[in-house]
């Protein structure tokens, strides 16, 4: 089946390639790429192009700073973000098809790796790099769960978890999944992973990124406040309080907060042991990235490490990810909610399913 499937995934992604790309994030890699090779500060240095948010410095952690650099070194343009991204999407492919032949269900997966759009258009077509992120975050999450977690592995585990935070600050949930031996149930579980050396060493690095773009960059909406102001066009709970006279900042506010009241729900759910640990985070993991006030497709690169390793909820995933490109509906006004009212039904319906099933399984 793959020797049919994998050149024509080949044959797609070399024809997106060859297409320009529409996104404008291109330009500010190669700004801040051309700032670094330059040996400008990029937190604090004019953009050296004309580009969209001109005004707007860099927010992209150090790790992700010397890749432009050397980016820009290889060719100063902004397809060779593209090339590199896609390149990158290639190497984990192959190591995921190699690794993963032999194991029931596996071809399924690959399948989807190979023509889900959120690759195909977001990586080959746009350039964006958070999937670059997002399999880091899968080794550190597969290096840091108990069945991984022997001496020989230790340095690994730390590798790859900080390789993660420093590519995107989203690494950070490695920890999450961290598992120390013998973990107990309820409250305790959580507070044994909060106040592990793993934790604590992940949120020091986690700082130690955040840091220079939170000091320098001298613009007013610093950090994830920047989409108060900007790119929130496909939440349909932001359109919905502007229709009653909140301001969009007003509205992407109260829906982040939202999103923090919904984890704290499946966290008391936990702790009574209505739900396992594993469903409280992957409830919450997804419920964030579908509700998240940015609806834009690449951030649904968050769940991909979910999909490789949850069986349990990997179709559920998949098939979120599949509609994700819907959100672009967000930049038509008559239709800038059409995206997220389908994608946030077909969650929070496959939600209801999944959790019917777990209880009739338990009754039974």
């Amino acid at each position: 089946m793959l020797r049919v499937f994998f050149p024509v995934a080949i044959a797609i992604r070399i024809a997106l390639l060859a297409l320009p790309s529409f996104s404008t994030d291109t330009q500010r890699f190669l700004s801040d790429g051309l700032n670094v090779a330059h040996g400008k500060n990029p937190y604090t240095a004019p953009a050296p192009i004309d580009i969209e948010y001109r005004h707007l410095r860099s927010f992209y952690p150090p790790l992700q700073q010397t890749f432009f650099g050397a980016a820009v070194k290889i060719h100063a343009s902004p397809w060779v973000f593209r090339l590199l991204g896609g390149l990158a999407e290639l190497v984990f492919l192959f190591w995921f098809i190699l690794r993963k032949r032999h194991r029931s269900g596996a071809h399924w997966v690959i399948l989807f790796l190979l023509f889900n759009p959120i690759s195909l258009h977001e990586i080959w077509r746009e350039g964006h790099l958070d999937h670059i992120g997002a399999f880091l975050l899968y080794f550190g999450i597969v290096n840091a769960r108990a069945a991984f977690a022997h001496k020989k592995s230790t340095l690994r585990r730390y590798f790859y978890a900080f390789a993660s935070i420093g590519w995107k600050f989203t690494g950070i949930l490695a920890v999450a999944f961290y598992l120390p031996r013998a973990v107990p149930l309820g409250w305790q579980s959580l507070w044994r992973r909060a106040v592990s050396f793993f934790a604590l060493a992940c949120g020091l690095f986690f700082v130690l990124q955040l840091l220079p773009g939170v000091l320098m960059t001298p613009f007013a909406e610093r950090g994830f406040l920047v989409y108060a102001q900007y790119w929130h066009h496909g939440n349909g709970i932001v359109h919905l309080f502007e229709a009653f006279g909140y301001a969009a900042a007003h509205g992407v506010w109260l829906v982040q907060r939202g999103i923090l009241l919904v984890f704290v729900l499946s966290a008391i759910l936990y702790m009574l042991r209505r739900w396992n640990y594993y469903d409280m985070l992957y409830f919450s993991l997804g419920t964030l990235v579908v509700l998240f006030p940015v609806q834009h497709p690449w951030y649904y690169f968050l769940l991909f490490p979910v999909i490789l390793l949850s069986l349990q909820w990997r179709w559920l995933f998949a098939l979120v990810c599949l509609v994700a490109p819907l959100s672009y509906l967000g930049y038509i006004a008559p239709l800038k909610s059409a995206g997220f009212i389908v994608v946030s039904a077909l969650w929070f319906g496959g939600c209801i399913i999944h959790f019917t099933r777990r209880s009739q399984y338990r009754l039974r």
